[in-house]
């Protein structure tokens, strides 16, 4: 629990808002492209490696797009997520691991 509030605290210092629901995931992504007109937002998994994708709604699902890093340029195919609980995404939103940039 501890490190769970250390977590919290270091990103909300960071400006990151924490994604504690699936709704809240779906409003978030709304949100943005309400927002600025443009498809999908940035989710960030609290971690050591502090992983960084795009998501964006879609007749199909969730189009989860990893957000390219230098040092790995493997990291590049969209995936398609009906259900995105399935995804590395749905387990850090499961364990609350799971951010997004705050809106200005």
């Amino acid at each position: 629990m501890e490190q769970a509030f250390r977590s919290e605290t270091a990103s909300a210092a960071s400006g990151l808002v924490p994604v504690r629901t699936l709704d809240d995931l779906d409003w978030y992504v709304k949100e943005r492209e309400m927002l600025t007109g443009e498809p999908g937002r940035v989710f960030v998994v609290d971690g050591k490696d502090a992983l960084t994708y795009v998501v964006q709604l879609d007749q199909a699902g969730y189009l989860i797009s990893p957000v390219r890093i230098a040092a790995d340029p493997d990291l590049h195919a969209t995936t398609v997520a009906r259900d995105i609980l399935g995804h590395a995404l749905g387990n850090a939103l499961r364990l609350g691991r799971l951010y997004t940039p705050a809106l200005h």
